[in-house]
């Protein structure tokens, strides 16, 4: 079944891919003056969360924006340095080392482009930027004819968050969501800026 089609028929239910107990925090990035992020960190679904790519773009929309768009190495690098500096690797985390982002090639095989934050699914963005592990996408079909449509950060085989294409209902995964906070106006959307660590010391989507 078609990715698209699936969240159709699962937004009907109600979202509850990752409990408080997953949740291991948030932090900010801000880019220039105009470009803020609040990234949220979750650990490992659980095993009965089916379909999981699809929960977890549906738990990330209806509590957030979405899940992740890491179009520029900037905002890549931030996320993964969170994850770094949190352990967030390690087995009681991700068993199946890997947490969701939003990337997918589910409307045009091999076309990879980011659902924009604004819930549409189908994938609007592409980007020039990117951050493949060796050898992917390879959309394998090993475990599902279908081939895999959603990306992950994978942290296996010594691929420390590099993305890998994933399948949509196969293993459960962390996820990473975003809060978008336009031209960095924490106030605006009843947000304090005190209440999330940076996710890094990197500088701005100029340098």
């Amino acid at each position: 079944m078609d990715l698209k089609i699936i969240l159709l028929v699962c937004g009907l239910t109600v979202v509850t891919a990752y409990s408080s107990s997953k949740y291991k925090g948030s932090c900010k990035v801000q880019f220039d003056d105009c470009n803020c992020r609040i990234y949220h960190f979750y650990c490992e679904q659980d095993d009965t969360d089916r379909p999981f790519c699809v929960h977890a773009h549906q738990f990330c929309q209806t509590n957030y924006d979405s899940l992740a768009v890491l179009d520029h190495p900037v905002k890549n690098q931030a996320v993964l340095d969170y994850i770094d500096r949190h352990s967030l690797t390690a087995s009681d985390c991700i068993r199946n080392y890997g947490f969701w982002i939003n990337l997918s090639d589910h409307k045009v095989d091999g076309h990879f482009v980011w659902g924009p934050s604004n819930g549409d699914l189908d994938g609007i963005c592409p980007s020039d930027f990117s951050n493949w592990a060796p050898g992917e996408p390879n959309d394998n079909t090993k475990k599902d004819s279908r081939g895999q449509d959603c990306v992950q950060l994978w942290y296996r085989r010594g691929n420390a968050g590099k993305w890998d294409d994933e399948y949509i209902n196969v293993r459960p995964k962390g996820a990473v969501c975003e809060t978008r906070v336009p031209h960095c106006d924490y106030d605006a959307y009843d947000l304090v800026a005190d209440d999330y660590e940076d996710c890094t010391m990197m500088g701005s989507l100029n340098n």
